[in-house]
């Protein structure tokens, strides 16, 4: 239990330590250039991993540098570099993987030969695939990679001494003791002199990949494909651990806008702790379809989304396009967004910490695949003068303070106009329509004007709740309107307008999550009925309905539910004015007139961590 503890305290001092030395900024040109395929002309790429047919297996993956302490100086690691020292006004780059520090000028002087030679004026980085200049059988694989330290921070692997000792001639100078080597697959420290004993030791040069051996791709499992459009294919077939299930090695998607923003330094942290060839900046579909088609045939391979709801999704639609029903990567999620139902749900956490990526790195491999359903929304217009008159008037009183709520309204406002149409046709955790959707589709209409404003999930959720201020009427005159009067709801063929006329938002759910970890539907016992109503179940191809008034909207953050409308397996929203409508954490507005057919659309298989 020590020994356990002890690692786990390690494990997240170095994760911390690497997120603090590898602060990022935005960067366009990064930005522009960190696609899976896009490259420089002269064939090298500026930054990122190298996928082209230039790549080696020691190929460095540059990425802009920022000093936390600007103050301070580095030196060019390049050979040929006229100005070895850098300070805060140079412009240079870093290899997070190896941590070497060059002038990004260089990047641009080496000519091509010159990078790609064995006399290269760069260092190497540790291998990272199988290359085709290698013939041996794997001898040169799964032995540790050493790379040069001043001083040592942890014990000797080999002595298990911090410090060398002085021979009994004491002829070692100072620095010769204290210089040393560190392992860049398992973070395992080694004296120089020690290092003297072993290097040619098999035995005692076998590396283990530390911590995280188990979920890293291993460069021989990763080789050239010529007949791959994508140029790489994983496969185990010819390496001893074909048949070894206790490897599950994780390919992760990481969101760069989530969590703040932070997802820039949470991949650059993950491309230091593994093989930066399992972890992709998600770009676009096509850096989803690419990474898929290397790692397909991965034996035991799974997948982790780093990023919110809006991420999850993403990326569990393309695993159900790509797979077969229920063969897909399983996928477990490291929560970056700001709601994260679907990782809360799942067991993964509600928010991302050092602490909670380093469990996450030593559970994904043993978490436990279950199945969840997909929805498919399908949109139909309708006729509105047959809508104005089937949905008749709208409930007046003497507390009305307008014809219409606010989301009403205000729908054709100029802010709204890139957010009219959902950005895909799936959900797998919830849809809702109404007020709580306003809500949502102000602030993400704000976090994309201002994304500079919303750098951590804290300040996000503040964000939040000053949007929700907006709605104070809605809220305070909650008697004055209702639902009802602007959509038809109908479950299974029956028409339920009816039991939403009191309410204020309408919500289906697939998972018992909604809302930033809030259960509407109340806990249920998994075995027992209640009101006549099942217990949920994410793969029963059934979907929840409730409604929610402006009060329940409160309270279901301190552990009440809403109202239960029915449990059916498919649904049917028409609109009679625009509405805003909040799905998988991502929000847009629709037309008025229109339908809203939701139909169960497959399954797929995600991980849970029990």
């Amino acid at each position: 239990m020590s020994n356990a503890t002890s690692n786990l305290d390690s494990g997240i001092e170095e994760i911390q330590h690497l997120e603090e030395t590898c602060k990022l900024t935005d960067s366009s040109d990064y930005e522009q250039k960190n696609s899976l395929t896009r490259q420089e002309p002269s064939g090298f790429p500026m930054y990122g991993v190298d996928w082209s047919k230039h790549a080696k297996s020691t190929s460095h993956c540059w990425l802009p540098y920022l000093s936390k302490k600007m103050s301070s100086s580095r030196l060019c690691a390049c050979l040929l570099c006229q100005k070895s020292q850098l300070r805060s006004d140079s412009s240079f780059v870093e290899c997070p993987t190896c941590s070497l520090i060059v002038h990004s000028a260089h990047l641009s002087e080496l000519t091509e030969a010159d990078t790609y030679s064995d006399q290269c004026s760069l260092p190497p980085c540790r291998s990272s695939f199988m290359d085709d200049s290698i013939t041996d059988d794997n001898t040169t694989y799964d032995q540790h990679c050493w790379s040069p330290i001043s001083n040592l921070s942890k014990p000797c692997t080999y002595c298990k001494n911090k410090k060398l000792k002085t021979n009994s001639n004491g002829r070692h100078d100072q620095e010769m003791l204290e210089a040393g080597f560190v392992c860049m697959w398992c973070s395992r420290h080694c004296h120089r002199l020690c290092w003297e004993n072993i290097k040619n030791d098999a035995n005692n040069n076998q590396c283990d990949y530390g911590e995280f051996g188990n979920i890293i791709v291993r460069p021989q499992w990763l080789h050239r494909a010529t007949n791959n459009p994508c140029r790489f294919q994983a496969c185990m077939s010819k390496s001893p651990d074909a048949n070894d299930n206790s490897l599950a090695p994780v390919i992760f998607f990481v969101n760069k806008l989530s969590g703040g923003q932070k997802g820039q330094e949470f991949y650059r942290t993950l491309v230091r702790l593994l093989n930066p060839r399992q972890v992709f900046l998600l770009e676009d579909d096509s850096t989803v379809t690419q990474a898929l088609e290397i790692y397909s045939s991965l034996h035991n391979a799974r997948v982790c989304i780093c990023g919110g709801d809006g991420t999850v999704g993403w990326i569990l639609s393309h695993l159900v396009d790509r797979f077969p029903s229920l063969t897909n990567l399983p996928a477990g999620i490291c929560p970056l967004g700001t709601g994260n139902d679907l990782s809360r749900v799942l067991g993964w956490g509600n928010e991302y910490t050092s602490a909670r990526l380093f469990k996450t790195l030593t559970e994904i491999a043993r978490a436990h695949p279950v199945a969840l359903d997909r929805w498919k929304i399908h949109l139909e217009t309708l006729d509105p003068d047959a809508s104005d008159v089937e949905f008749g008037t709208i409930h007046r009183s003497r507390f009305s303070f307008r014809e219409h709520p606010k989301f009403i309204r205000n729908a054709e406002l100029p802010v709204y106009d890139n957010h009219r149409a959902p950005i895909n046709s799936f959900f797998f955790n919830y849809i809702s329509f109404g007020l709580d959707a306003a809500v949502v589709m102000d602030f993400h209409a704000r976090r994309t004007r201002d994304p500079s404003e919303f750098t951590s999930p804290f300040k996000n959720k503040l964000m939040f709740i000053n949007e929700s201020r907006k709605y104070f009427n809605e809220f305070a005159f909650g008697i004055a309107w209702n639902i009802g009067s602007y959509i038809r709801l109908i479950c299974d063929g029956q028409d339920l307008t009816n039991t939403i006329r009191n309410y204020h938002s309408v919500v289906l759910l697939n998972t018992p999550g909604f809302g930033s970890g809030t259960q509407p539907w109340g806990r249920t016992s998994t075995t027992t009925a209640v009101n006549d109503f099942e217990a949920q179940d994410f793969s029963d191809r059934m979907i929840e309905v409730l409604a929610l008034n402006t009060t329940q909207m409160a309270l279901i953050h301190v552990g009440f539910r809403g109202t239960r409308i029915a449990q059916c397996r498919q649904v049917r929203v028409e609109l009679s004015h625009p509405m805003p409508v909040h799905m998988d954490g991502e929000p847009f507005y629709l037309a008025g007139s229109t339908a809203v057919d939701i139909t169960h659309a497959g399954q797929v298989m995600v991980l849970s961590n029990e």
